[in-house]
Protein backbone atom coordinates (compact mmCIF):
# COMPACT_ATOMS: atom_id res chain seq x y z
CA UNK A 1 0.00 0.00 0.00
CA UNK A 2 1.55 3.41 -0.75
CA UNK A 3 0.33 7.33 -1.25
CA UNK A 4 1.83 9.34 -3.77
CA UNK A 5 2.58 13.05 -3.45
CA UNK A 6 1.71 15.40 -5.84
CA UNK A 7 4.11 15.85 -8.60
CA UNK A 8 4.93 19.63 -9.72
CA UNK A 9 2.52 19.58 -13.07
CA UNK A 10 -0.32 18.13 -11.28
CA UNK A 11 0.19 20.72 -8.41
CA UNK A 12 0.53 23.42 -10.82
CA UNK A 13 -3.12 22.16 -12.56
CA UNK A 14 -4.51 21.81 -9.34
CA UNK A 15 -4.36 26.07 -8.89
CA UNK A 16 -6.34 26.24 -12.21
CA UNK A 17 -9.26 25.44 -10.60
CA UNK A 18 -9.39 26.60 -7.03
CA UNK A 19 -11.70 29.76 -6.23
CA UNK A 20 -11.25 31.14 -2.41
CA UNK A 21 -11.44 34.01 -0.14
CA UNK A 22 -12.47 37.77 -0.08
CA UNK A 23 -11.85 40.03 -3.27
CA UNK A 24 -9.12 42.01 -1.34
CA UNK A 25 -7.43 38.09 -0.51
CA UNK A 26 -7.15 37.30 -3.76
CA UNK A 27 -5.65 40.58 -5.07
CA UNK A 28 -3.06 40.30 -2.86
CA UNK A 29 -2.19 37.51 -4.26
CA UNK A 30 -2.37 38.88 -7.67
CA UNK A 31 -0.27 41.39 -6.74
CA UNK A 32 2.63 39.97 -5.65
CA UNK A 33 2.18 40.79 -2.28
CA UNK A 34 5.38 41.27 -0.32
CA UNK A 35 4.50 40.17 3.47
CA UNK A 36 5.14 43.61 4.84
CA UNK A 37 3.15 45.37 7.01
CA UNK A 38 1.27 48.63 6.43
CA UNK A 39 3.21 51.69 7.76
CA UNK A 40 0.27 52.68 9.71
CA UNK A 41 0.08 49.13 11.49
CA UNK A 42 3.53 49.28 12.47
CA UNK A 43 4.14 52.76 13.21
CA UNK A 44 1.36 51.61 16.18
CA UNK A 45 2.88 49.07 17.16
CA UNK A 46 6.14 47.56 15.93
CA UNK A 47 7.74 43.86 17.01
CA UNK A 48 11.25 45.40 18.65
CA UNK A 49 12.76 43.46 15.47
CA UNK A 50 11.32 46.06 13.02
CA UNK A 51 12.20 48.67 15.90
CA UNK A 52 15.99 47.87 15.08
CA UNK A 53 14.76 47.31 11.38
CA UNK A 54 16.01 44.06 11.69
CA UNK A 55 19.21 44.45 12.70
CA UNK A 56 18.62 42.91 15.74
CA UNK A 57 16.89 39.73 17.09
CA UNK A 58 13.73 40.29 19.40
CA UNK A 59 14.50 38.82 22.39
CA UNK A 60 12.39 35.83 23.57
CA UNK A 61 12.14 37.25 27.42
CA UNK A 62 9.77 40.08 25.84
CA UNK A 63 6.77 38.10 24.07
CA UNK A 64 4.75 38.51 27.07
CA UNK A 65 5.07 41.94 27.73
CA UNK A 66 4.90 43.05 24.19
CA UNK A 67 1.68 41.19 23.53
CA UNK A 68 0.05 42.18 26.71
CA UNK A 69 0.56 45.96 25.24
CA UNK A 70 -0.49 44.63 22.26
CA UNK A 71 -4.29 43.29 23.85
CA UNK A 72 -4.23 46.89 25.43
CA UNK A 73 -4.22 48.39 21.97
CA UNK A 74 -6.67 45.45 20.30
CA UNK A 75 -8.88 45.75 23.08
CA UNK A 76 -11.56 42.21 23.17
CA UNK A 77 -10.28 40.90 20.53
CA UNK A 78 -7.06 39.80 21.79
CA UNK A 79 -6.80 37.67 25.03
CA UNK A 80 -2.84 36.78 26.59
CA UNK A 81 -2.44 34.44 28.90
CA UNK A 82 0.65 32.92 30.69
CA UNK A 83 1.48 29.32 28.48
CA UNK A 84 4.06 27.94 30.49
CA UNK A 85 7.22 29.37 32.69
CA UNK A 86 10.37 27.51 31.65
CA UNK A 87 13.09 27.19 33.66
CA UNK A 88 16.20 29.04 32.05
CA UNK A 89 18.78 26.82 33.19
CA UNK A 90 22.56 27.67 32.62
CA UNK A 91 20.86 30.69 30.23
CA UNK A 92 19.53 32.64 32.79
CA UNK A 93 15.98 32.84 34.62
CA UNK A 94 13.34 31.73 34.06
CA UNK A 95 11.03 33.23 31.10
CA UNK A 96 7.06 32.76 30.63
CA UNK A 97 6.21 31.60 27.18
CA UNK A 98 2.76 33.69 26.41
CA UNK A 99 0.23 32.58 24.58
CA UNK A 100 -2.18 35.22 22.49
CA UNK A 101 -5.88 34.18 21.34
CA UNK A 102 -6.73 36.29 18.09
CA UNK A 103 -11.14 36.65 17.86
CA UNK A 104 -11.66 35.82 21.18
CA UNK A 105 -14.64 36.61 22.85
CA UNK A 106 -15.32 36.46 26.60
CA UNK A 107 -19.18 35.27 26.15
CA UNK A 108 -17.27 32.08 24.36
CA UNK A 109 -14.37 31.35 25.70
CA UNK A 110 -11.17 29.41 24.64
CA UNK A 111 -13.23 26.94 22.67
CA UNK A 112 -14.84 29.66 19.93
CA UNK A 113 -18.48 29.51 18.61
CA UNK A 114 -17.66 26.38 17.00
CA UNK A 115 -18.72 28.50 13.65
CA UNK A 116 -14.97 29.75 12.80
CA UNK A 117 -12.41 27.61 11.95
CA UNK A 118 -9.93 27.52 14.99
CA UNK A 119 -6.24 27.98 13.99
CA UNK A 120 -2.94 26.89 15.99
CA UNK A 121 0.03 28.69 15.26
CA UNK A 122 3.68 27.24 16.88
CA UNK A 123 6.69 29.62 16.70
CA UNK A 124 9.98 29.13 16.98
CA UNK A 125 10.22 24.59 18.38
CA UNK A 126 13.51 25.08 17.12
CA UNK A 127 15.27 27.90 19.50
CA UNK A 128 18.22 28.64 16.39
CA UNK A 129 15.56 29.27 13.84
CA UNK A 130 14.16 32.88 15.43
CA UNK A 131 11.96 33.43 12.03
CA UNK A 132 8.87 31.73 13.65
CA UNK A 133 9.05 33.73 16.54
CA UNK A 134 8.98 36.78 14.31
CA UNK A 135 6.29 35.75 12.09
CA UNK A 136 4.47 35.15 15.03
CA UNK A 137 4.29 38.42 16.83
CA UNK A 138 3.65 40.02 13.37
CA UNK A 139 0.61 37.90 12.89
CA UNK A 140 -0.78 38.51 16.38
CA UNK A 141 -0.04 42.48 15.56
CA UNK A 142 -1.42 42.25 11.69
CA UNK A 143 -4.52 39.83 12.78
CA UNK A 144 -5.80 42.75 15.63
CA UNK A 145 -5.13 45.69 14.36
CA UNK A 146 -4.00 45.43 10.58
CA UNK A 147 -5.98 44.46 7.45
CA UNK A 148 -6.12 40.83 8.14
CA UNK A 149 -8.45 41.62 11.14
CA UNK A 150 -11.44 41.04 9.15
CA UNK A 151 -10.07 36.80 8.65
CA UNK A 152 -11.13 36.84 12.37
CA UNK A 153 -15.14 36.97 10.96
CA UNK A 154 -14.26 33.13 9.78
CA UNK A 155 -11.05 31.70 12.12
CA UNK A 156 -10.32 32.62 15.31
CA UNK A 157 -6.32 31.94 15.95
CA UNK A 158 -4.64 31.11 18.83
CA UNK A 159 -0.44 32.01 18.41
CA UNK A 160 2.14 30.39 21.32
CA UNK A 161 5.04 32.56 19.43
CA UNK A 162 8.08 31.17 20.78
CA UNK A 163 8.02 27.59 22.14
CA UNK A 164 11.48 27.13 23.05
CA UNK A 165 12.82 30.72 24.66
CA UNK A 166 15.94 29.17 26.37
CA UNK A 167 17.28 26.87 23.24
CA UNK A 168 16.49 31.00 21.88
CA UNK A 169 18.41 32.21 24.58
CA UNK A 170 21.38 29.78 24.08
CA UNK A 171 21.42 29.86 19.98
CA UNK A 172 20.45 26.56 19.78
CA UNK A 173 17.60 23.73 18.31
CA UNK A 174 17.30 21.99 21.19
CA UNK A 175 15.42 22.57 24.21
CA UNK A 176 17.61 23.09 28.17
CA UNK A 177 17.38 19.54 28.33
CA UNK A 178 19.50 19.05 25.18
CA UNK A 179 16.69 17.22 22.14
CA UNK A 180 14.65 18.22 19.52
CA UNK A 181 11.38 19.35 20.66
CA UNK A 182 9.95 18.63 17.69
CA UNK A 183 10.87 15.46 18.27
CA UNK A 184 9.13 14.88 21.19
CA UNK A 185 5.67 14.93 20.16
CA UNK A 186 5.22 11.27 20.64
CA UNK A 187 7.04 10.76 23.84
CA UNK A 188 6.16 14.51 25.49
CA UNK A 189 8.77 14.49 27.72
CA UNK A 190 9.53 18.21 27.67
CA UNK A 191 6.82 20.31 29.80
CA UNK A 192 6.61 22.75 27.11
CA UNK A 193 5.30 19.77 24.92
CA UNK A 194 2.92 18.76 27.24
CA UNK A 195 1.18 21.98 27.64
CA UNK A 196 0.88 22.38 24.03
CA UNK A 197 -1.14 18.75 24.06
CA UNK A 198 -2.99 20.35 26.94
CA UNK A 199 -3.59 23.51 24.63
CA UNK A 200 -4.37 21.70 21.71
CA UNK A 201 -7.11 19.34 23.65
CA UNK A 202 -8.89 22.28 24.78
CA UNK A 203 -9.30 24.15 21.31
CA UNK A 204 -9.31 21.24 19.08
CA UNK A 205 -7.75 23.23 16.20
CA UNK A 206 -9.10 22.62 12.88
CA UNK A 207 -5.44 23.89 11.27
CA UNK A 208 -2.17 23.56 13.18
CA UNK A 209 0.73 25.79 11.32
CA UNK A 210 3.97 25.14 12.51
CA UNK A 211 7.00 27.94 11.54
CA UNK A 212 10.46 27.05 10.85
CA UNK A 213 13.25 27.80 8.52
CA UNK A 214 16.07 25.62 6.89
CA UNK A 215 19.36 25.96 5.61
CA UNK A 216 20.31 28.64 2.17
CA UNK A 217 18.21 26.41 0.05
CA UNK A 218 17.37 28.33 -3.53
CA UNK A 219 13.75 27.21 -2.76
CA UNK A 220 13.10 29.96 -0.63
CA UNK A 221 9.88 28.81 0.76
CA UNK A 222 8.88 25.13 1.45
CA UNK A 223 5.71 23.38 2.48
CA UNK A 224 5.91 20.21 4.39
CA UNK A 225 1.98 18.15 4.37
CA UNK A 226 1.53 15.29 6.61
CA UNK A 227 3.54 12.09 5.76
CA UNK A 228 2.36 9.36 8.16
CA UNK A 229 0.80 6.66 6.83
CA UNK A 230 -1.96 6.46 9.46
CA UNK A 231 -3.04 10.14 8.72
CA UNK A 232 -6.39 10.42 7.07
CA UNK A 233 -5.54 10.87 3.33
CA UNK A 234 -8.35 13.26 2.65
CA UNK A 235 -6.36 15.57 5.30
CA UNK A 236 -3.64 15.38 2.77
CA UNK A 237 -5.57 15.55 -0.54
CA UNK A 238 -7.11 18.80 0.44
CA UNK A 239 -4.30 20.78 2.02
CA UNK A 240 -2.42 19.37 -1.33
CA UNK A 241 -5.94 20.38 -3.92
CA UNK A 242 -7.38 22.91 -1.88
CA UNK A 243 -5.01 24.91 0.29
CA UNK A 244 -1.63 24.52 -1.78
CA UNK A 245 -2.12 25.78 -5.09
CA UNK A 246 -3.59 29.24 -3.32
CA UNK A 247 -0.61 29.80 -1.49
CA UNK A 248 2.19 28.73 -4.13
CA UNK A 249 -0.20 31.68 -6.27
CA UNK A 250 0.69 33.74 -3.70
CA UNK A 251 4.57 32.96 -3.36
CA UNK A 252 4.68 32.92 -7.56
CA UNK A 253 3.87 36.37 -7.38
CA UNK A 254 6.00 37.72 -5.28
CA UNK A 255 8.70 36.34 -6.69
CA UNK A 256 9.35 33.51 -4.01
CA UNK A 257 10.70 29.89 -5.29
CA UNK A 258 8.56 27.28 -3.65
CA UNK A 259 9.11 23.08 -3.37
CA UNK A 260 7.08 20.99 -1.41
CA UNK A 261 9.17 19.93 1.52
CA UNK A 262 11.83 17.30 0.79
CA UNK A 263 14.13 15.93 3.62
CA UNK A 264 17.48 14.57 4.06
CA UNK A 265 17.24 11.05 5.99
CA UNK A 266 18.18 10.07 8.55
CA UNK A 267 17.49 12.96 10.24
CA UNK A 268 21.02 15.41 10.40
CA UNK A 269 20.24 15.60 14.17
CA UNK A 270 20.27 11.79 14.86
CA UNK A 271 23.26 10.64 12.21
CA UNK A 272 25.84 8.46 14.45
CA UNK A 273 28.94 9.56 12.79
CA UNK A 274 30.15 6.17 12.99
CA UNK A 275 32.68 4.81 10.04
CA UNK A 276 29.63 2.85 8.66
CA UNK A 277 27.46 5.83 8.03
CA UNK A 278 24.07 5.07 7.28
CA UNK A 279 22.18 5.64 3.80
CA UNK A 280 21.17 8.85 3.10
CA UNK A 281 18.26 9.55 1.15
CA UNK A 282 15.50 12.04 0.12
CA UNK A 283 12.09 11.90 0.93
CA UNK A 284 9.20 14.33 1.50
CA UNK A 285 10.20 14.40 5.29
CA UNK A 286 10.29 11.71 7.72
CA UNK A 287 6.93 9.50 8.10
CA UNK A 288 7.39 8.47 12.07
CA UNK A 289 4.30 10.03 14.52
CA UNK A 290 7.21 12.05 16.35
CA UNK A 291 7.15 15.82 15.07
CA UNK A 292 4.36 18.10 15.45
CA UNK A 293 2.98 17.97 11.54
CA UNK A 294 2.42 14.16 11.92
CA UNK A 295 1.49 14.10 15.54
CA UNK A 296 -1.19 16.38 15.32
CA UNK A 297 -2.45 15.08 11.91
CA UNK A 298 -3.09 12.07 13.59
CA UNK A 299 -5.17 13.80 16.08
CA UNK A 300 -7.70 15.15 13.62
CA UNK A 301 -6.33 18.97 12.83
CA UNK A 302 -4.81 19.51 9.36
CA UNK A 303 -0.90 20.46 10.55
CA UNK A 304 1.56 22.15 8.12
CA UNK A 305 4.99 22.42 8.49
CA UNK A 306 5.67 26.18 7.16
CA UNK A 307 9.54 26.49 6.09
CA UNK A 308 11.70 29.52 5.19
CA UNK A 309 15.09 29.47 3.70
CA UNK A 310 18.13 31.11 6.08
CA UNK A 311 21.55 31.80 6.60
CA UNK A 312 20.76 31.72 10.45
CA UNK A 313 22.52 35.06 10.46
CA UNK A 314 21.12 38.51 11.11
CA UNK A 315 21.76 39.49 7.29
CA UNK A 316 18.52 38.24 6.06
CA UNK A 317 16.36 38.16 8.70
CA UNK A 318 14.09 40.86 7.37
CA UNK A 319 13.90 39.03 3.61
CA UNK A 320 12.98 35.74 5.55
CA UNK A 321 10.79 36.95 7.65
CA UNK A 322 8.47 38.44 4.89
CA UNK A 323 8.95 35.26 3.47
CA UNK A 324 7.43 33.35 5.85
CA UNK A 325 5.01 35.78 6.81
CA UNK A 326 3.50 35.81 3.52
CA UNK A 327 3.37 31.84 3.65
CA UNK A 328 1.19 31.79 7.06
CA UNK A 329 -0.81 34.61 5.60
CA UNK A 330 -1.76 32.86 2.40
CA UNK A 331 -2.61 30.06 4.18
CA UNK A 332 -4.65 31.91 6.49
CA UNK A 333 -6.45 33.46 3.94
CA UNK A 334 -7.52 30.72 1.79
CA UNK A 335 -8.50 28.87 4.94
CA UNK A 336 -11.14 31.87 6.24
CA UNK A 337 -12.13 31.85 2.52
CA UNK A 338 -13.37 28.32 2.06
CA UNK A 339 -13.68 27.43 6.30
CA UNK A 340 -16.66 25.32 6.03
CA UNK A 341 -14.46 23.06 3.99
CA UNK A 342 -12.00 23.16 6.42
CA UNK A 343 -14.37 22.20 9.48
CA UNK A 344 -15.49 19.23 7.87
CA UNK A 345 -12.46 17.65 6.40
CA UNK A 346 -10.84 17.55 10.18
CA UNK A 347 -12.00 15.94 13.46
CA UNK A 348 -13.36 12.77 11.79
CA UNK A 349 -14.63 10.27 13.58
CA UNK A 350 -15.05 7.07 12.10
CA UNK A 351 -18.70 5.60 11.14
CA UNK A 352 -18.93 1.82 11.86
CA UNK A 353 -18.56 1.18 7.93
CA UNK A 354 -15.66 2.97 7.61
CA UNK A 355 -14.37 1.28 10.71
CA UNK A 356 -14.97 -2.16 9.69
CA UNK A 357 -12.91 -2.08 6.10
CA UNK A 358 -10.05 0.29 8.07
CA UNK A 359 -6.49 -1.07 8.29
CA UNK A 360 -4.03 0.94 9.89
CA UNK A 361 -0.33 0.88 9.31
CA UNK A 362 2.06 -0.37 12.05
CA UNK A 363 5.18 -0.17 10.15
CA UNK A 364 5.82 1.70 7.09
CA UNK A 365 9.65 3.07 5.34
CA UNK A 366 9.80 5.38 1.97
CA UNK A 367 10.13 4.11 -1.24
CA UNK A 368 11.13 4.51 -4.71
CA UNK A 369 8.89 5.33 -7.23
CA UNK A 370 9.43 2.98 -10.31
CA UNK A 371 7.99 5.55 -12.58
CA UNK A 372 9.53 8.92 -10.81
CA UNK A 373 13.20 7.14 -9.54
CA UNK A 374 15.42 10.05 -9.14
CA UNK A 375 14.46 13.88 -7.98
CA UNK A 376 15.22 17.01 -10.16
CA UNK A 377 16.43 19.81 -7.38
CA UNK A 378 18.44 22.85 -7.28
CA UNK A 379 20.92 23.53 -4.80
CA UNK A 380 23.53 26.38 -4.96
CA UNK A 381 26.61 26.38 -7.04
CA UNK A 382 30.18 27.42 -6.47
CA UNK A 383 29.47 30.73 -8.32
CA UNK A 384 26.27 31.25 -6.23
CA UNK A 385 23.69 30.66 -8.58
CA UNK A 386 20.95 28.50 -8.68
CA UNK A 387 21.93 24.99 -10.34
CA UNK A 388 20.29 21.72 -11.23
CA UNK A 389 21.13 18.37 -10.18
CA UNK A 390 19.38 15.02 -10.38
CA UNK A 391 19.17 13.00 -6.55
CA UNK A 392 19.25 9.29 -7.51
CA UNK A 393 18.42 8.14 -3.86
CA UNK A 394 14.80 9.58 -4.03
CA UNK A 395 12.17 7.99 -1.91
CA UNK A 396 8.79 9.98 -2.52
CA UNK A 397 6.50 6.86 -1.56
CA UNK A 398 5.55 5.54 1.74
CA UNK A 399 5.42 1.88 1.83
CA UNK A 400 2.80 0.10 4.50
CA UNK A 401 5.02 -3.12 5.57
CA UNK A 402 2.11 -4.60 7.88
CA UNK A 403 -0.96 -3.25 9.28
CA UNK A 404 -4.13 -4.02 11.14
CA UNK A 405 -7.75 -3.58 11.35
CA UNK A 406 -9.16 -1.28 13.38
CA UNK A 407 -10.69 -2.47 16.50
CA UNK A 408 -13.59 -1.01 18.48
CA UNK A 409 -11.63 -0.99 21.82
CA UNK A 410 -8.73 -1.19 23.34
CA UNK A 411 -8.51 -3.06 26.81
CA UNK A 412 -6.00 -2.71 29.29
CA UNK A 413 -4.91 -4.54 32.62
CA UNK A 414 -5.53 -1.77 35.71
CA UNK A 415 -1.41 -2.00 36.43
CA UNK A 416 -0.53 -0.09 32.80
CA UNK A 417 -0.89 3.07 34.47
CA UNK A 418 2.36 4.52 32.43
CA UNK A 419 0.44 3.71 29.17
CA UNK A 420 -2.73 5.62 30.20
CA UNK A 421 -0.98 8.76 31.27
CA UNK A 422 0.69 8.44 27.57
CA UNK A 423 -3.00 8.49 26.19
CA UNK A 424 -4.22 10.93 28.49
CA UNK A 425 -1.34 13.66 27.71
CA UNK A 426 -2.19 13.04 24.04
CA UNK A 427 -6.10 14.40 24.50
CA UNK A 428 -6.95 10.42 24.07
CA UNK A 429 -10.72 9.55 25.73
CA UNK A 430 -10.16 6.73 27.90
CA UNK A 431 -12.43 4.67 30.76
CA UNK A 432 -11.89 2.84 33.96
CA UNK A 433 -13.44 -0.40 34.60
CA UNK A 434 -16.01 -0.18 37.58
CA UNK A 435 -16.38 -4.37 37.69
CA UNK A 436 -14.92 -7.52 36.21
CA UNK A 437 -16.44 -8.32 33.21
CA UNK A 438 -15.88 -10.87 30.95
CA UNK A 439 -15.27 -10.19 27.10
CA UNK A 440 -14.07 -11.96 24.09
CA UNK A 441 -10.89 -10.56 22.85
CA UNK A 442 -7.48 -10.93 20.97
CA UNK A 443 -4.05 -11.33 22.60
CA UNK A 444 -1.11 -10.23 20.51
CA UNK A 445 0.84 -13.42 19.56
CA UNK A 446 3.76 -11.18 18.36
CA UNK A 447 3.04 -7.23 18.10
CA UNK A 448 1.84 -7.43 14.88
CA UNK A 449 -0.13 -10.55 14.89
CA UNK A 450 -3.16 -11.60 17.21
CA UNK A 451 -4.56 -14.80 18.34
CA UNK A 452 -8.05 -15.79 18.01
CA UNK A 453 -10.74 -13.83 19.97
CA UNK A 454 -11.21 -16.14 23.82
CA UNK A 455 -13.20 -14.82 26.43
CA UNK A 456 -11.30 -13.23 29.20
CA UNK A 457 -12.09 -11.71 32.34
CA UNK A 458 -11.21 -8.15 32.62
CA UNK A 459 -10.68 -7.11 36.38
CA UNK A 460 -12.66 -3.91 38.24
CA UNK A 461 -9.71 -0.99 37.36
CA UNK A 462 -8.58 -2.65 33.64
CA UNK A 463 -8.75 0.89 30.91
CA UNK A 464 -11.09 0.77 28.37
CA UNK A 465 -9.68 3.05 24.66
CA UNK A 466 -12.84 3.13 22.40
CA UNK A 467 -11.78 3.54 18.58
CA UNK A 468 -15.18 5.57 18.16
CA UNK A 469 -13.44 9.07 18.99
CA UNK A 470 -11.67 11.93 16.86
CA UNK A 471 -8.35 11.10 17.89
CA UNK A 472 -8.87 7.39 16.88
CA UNK A 473 -6.06 7.31 14.33
CA UNK A 474 -3.36 8.80 17.15
CA UNK A 475 -4.94 6.33 19.25
CA UNK A 476 -4.15 3.01 17.06
CA UNK A 477 -0.54 4.46 15.99
CA UNK A 478 0.51 4.87 19.76
CA UNK A 479 -1.09 2.15 21.51
CA UNK A 480 -0.51 -1.07 19.18
CA UNK A 481 2.57 -2.83 20.65
CA UNK A 482 3.92 -3.28 17.44
CA UNK A 483 3.27 0.00 15.43
CA UNK A 484 6.76 2.05 15.08
CA UNK A 485 5.40 4.59 17.63
CA UNK A 486 3.37 2.26 19.63
CA UNK A 487 4.00 1.16 23.06
CA UNK A 488 6.13 -1.48 23.77
CA UNK A 489 5.86 -1.15 27.78
CA UNK A 490 7.64 2.28 28.41
CA UNK A 491 8.43 5.16 26.91
CA UNK A 492 10.75 5.83 24.15
CA UNK A 493 14.05 6.48 26.19
CA UNK A 494 14.88 8.96 23.66
CA UNK A 495 12.22 11.47 22.13
CA UNK A 496 13.26 10.92 17.88
CA UNK A 497 13.51 7.29 18.38
CA UNK A 498 10.55 4.67 17.49
CA UNK A 499 9.83 1.43 18.97
CA UNK A 500 11.91 -1.13 18.28
CA UNK A 501 12.14 -3.71 21.13
CA UNK A 502 10.06 -6.21 21.60
CA UNK A 503 7.11 -5.55 23.59
CA UNK A 504 6.76 -7.01 27.08
CA UNK A 505 9.61 -9.65 26.65
CA UNK A 506 9.22 -12.87 28.65
CA UNK A 507 4.88 -12.05 29.22
CA UNK A 508 2.21 -11.32 27.85
CA UNK A 509 1.34 -7.90 26.83
CA UNK A 510 -1.28 -6.48 28.95
CA UNK A 511 -3.11 -4.37 25.90
CA UNK A 512 -6.04 -6.56 24.33
CA UNK A 513 -8.81 -5.81 21.20
CA UNK A 514 -12.28 -5.96 21.04
CA UNK A 515 -14.18 -6.63 17.91
CA UNK A 516 -17.98 -5.80 17.82
CA UNK A 517 -20.62 -3.48 19.34
CA UNK A 518 -18.93 -2.64 23.02
CA UNK A 519 -21.75 -3.33 25.30
CA UNK A 520 -23.08 -0.97 27.85
CA UNK A 521 -20.01 -1.19 30.49
CA UNK A 522 -19.98 0.04 33.68
CA UNK A 523 -17.44 2.99 33.39
CA UNK A 524 -15.73 6.13 34.61
CA UNK A 525 -14.00 8.49 32.58
CA UNK A 526 -10.05 8.27 33.31
CA UNK A 527 -8.73 11.42 35.32
CA UNK A 528 -4.44 11.93 34.88
CA UNK A 529 -5.29 12.78 39.01
CA UNK A 530 -5.97 9.37 39.44
CA UNK A 531 -2.87 8.08 37.81
CA UNK A 532 0.46 8.10 39.69
CA UNK A 533 3.65 9.15 37.66
CA UNK A 534 6.03 6.19 37.27
CA UNK A 535 8.93 9.49 37.15
CA UNK A 536 9.26 12.78 38.38
CA UNK A 537 7.96 15.29 35.66
CA UNK A 538 10.01 18.08 34.75
CA UNK A 539 12.95 19.14 31.95
CA UNK A 540 14.25 15.95 30.47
Amino acid sequence: MTFRPLSGPMLLAASLVISVGSSASVARAQNGYSGSASSSVSSVKQTPAEAAEYLAYTPPDTALVWLTELAMLAGSVVRVDPFLTQPGGTTGSPVVIPMATLGYDPSRGIEGDGERVRVLVIGSQHGDERTGYEVALRLARDLSLGDLRPLLDDIEVTIVPVLNPVGMRAGTRFNGSGFDPNRDHVSLEAPANRVLWELHEAIEPHVVLDLHEMGPTPYEAQVGLPTHPNVDPRLIEFARFRLLPYVVQALTRANVRFHEYVAENPDPVYRTGTEDPEEIFFSYAPITANNARNAFSLAGSLALLLETASSHEIGDLSRRTDRLYLTAVSFLEVIAGISSEVRAVTWQSPDDAQAERTFLALRADNAVDPDRPSLRWLRWSDRGRAARYTVDQWRPLVEVLSDLPLPAAWLILPEETELIAHLLRHGIRVERLLEPVRLPVSAYATPDSLEPATVRTLPAGSWLARSDQARWRLLFTLIEPGASDGWSGSISPEPGSSNTAPAYPGRETPIYRFDGLVPMLPVVAASADELVEPRPAGER
